[in-house]
């Protein structure tokens, strides 16, 4: 089942070293993007039971490496300190979490849930290496519990593709050919080499046609230096 895109709303701090706050404007999943630096600048707020994806930099095929995780009891916050220890492969992680409302949580049974389709989200896409040694295993919820949790997905997979991290490779018939989004360009030396120029004894590097018949070099310094030297033009051919 999938559902139109939501607006994201995404917050940037003067501070470079503080965290993009994301969040969809009409979904209940708020998000966090941390980079591992600053991991240890986490607010308080975010010890609440969630999911979050550790995330591996993208390689030049455009391939990315992730782990997916969920935080009950004390929360998001400890366990991505935690992981800071356990897991040197990261370079990022998103949080997600419930945000709709402040006395409100995700429930234990809800992040195992969400921890489980995340994982199975990833496992499908051929852009995505998983570090789960297994599959998390998520309780059984109701219906109603169910449809609300999938409204997460979208946005999540939505703020992976705003930063980089796209599920499937580009079609064959992209403006790149297929490849990652960004690749480098390399330089062309031959697109500053010379063209040759044509002379009567063959072809030789272009230069700048003579200008004239040759002057007595020295006659033009003593000039210069007597200050008489009057600049002729070359006659035009």
């Amino acid at each position: 089942m999938r559902f139109a895109p939501s607006q994201l709303i995404v917050s940037l701090s003067y501070d470079l070293n503080n965290p993009m706050k994301i969040r969809a404007k009409h979904k209940v999943a708020g998000m966090l993007l941390l980079d591992r630096d600053h991991a240890n600048r986490l607010e308080k707020g975010w010890n609440v039971p969630g999911a979050y994806l550790l995330l591996d930099r993208p390689n030049t095929d455009g391939r990315w490496g992730a782990y997916v995780g969920k935080a009950t009891t004390p929360g998001l916050r400890h366990r991505v300190l935690q992981q800071l220890k356990d897991r040197a492969h990261w370079y990022r992680a998103l949080l997600i979490r419930y945000e709709s409302n402040d006395d409100e949580t995700l429930n234990s049974s809800e992040a195992g849930w969400l921890e489980g389709r995340l994982y199975d989200h990833l496992a499908k896409a051929r852009q995505v290496d998983l570090h789960n040694r297994n599959r998390p295993c998520d309780p059984t919820l109701s219906d109603d519990d169910e449809t609300s949790l999938i409204d997460y997905l979208l946005p999540i997979e939505s703020v992976l593709r705003l930063i980089g991290h796209t599920l499937y490779p580009r079609p064959a018939g992209a403006p790149d050919g297929g490849g990652p989004l960004t690749r480098r360009i390399e330089s062309k030396s031959e697109a500053n080499k010379p063209a040759p120029h044509l002379s009567p004894r063959g072809s030789t590097p272009k230069t700048s046609p003579p200008l004239g018949p040759a002057k007595d070099v020295k006659k033009i310094i003593a000039q210069i230096k007597a200050g008489t030297y009057v600049y002729e033009p070359p006659l035009s051919r």
